[in-house]
């Protein structure tokens, strides 16, 4: 497997992105997985406020969770009526 070089924001030198996570201290998965997404520049290197970044993931399960919920009781709901009401015999 032949190594990936792309520029490193903070000099213009051209590295390896092992070599750019060794400099920034980012995991070198992090770089590649960004790199693969398209990321180039300060947004490969960038890093994470866990802080913000847990509240996002909090957010959107607590979203998927409602939406969840909402479909189960409008099951529930549909289920509970009579027949009659649902158009049957």
């Amino acid at each position: 497997m032949s190594a990936i070089y792309t520029k490193d924001p903070s000099t213009g030198e051209r590295v390896t992105l092992s070599e750019l996570a060794k400099r920034h201290g980012v995991h070198v998965s992090t770089i590649s997985r960004r790199y693969g997404e398209g990321k180039r520049g300060q947004a490969l290197v960038a890093h994470v406020d866990m802080h913000v970044h847990l509240a996002e993931q909090n957010a959107k399960a607590h979203e998927a969770a409602e939406r969840r919920k909402a479909i189960i009781l409008l099951s529930m709901n549909a289920l509970s009526r009579p027949l009659k009401q649902l158009g049957g015999n």
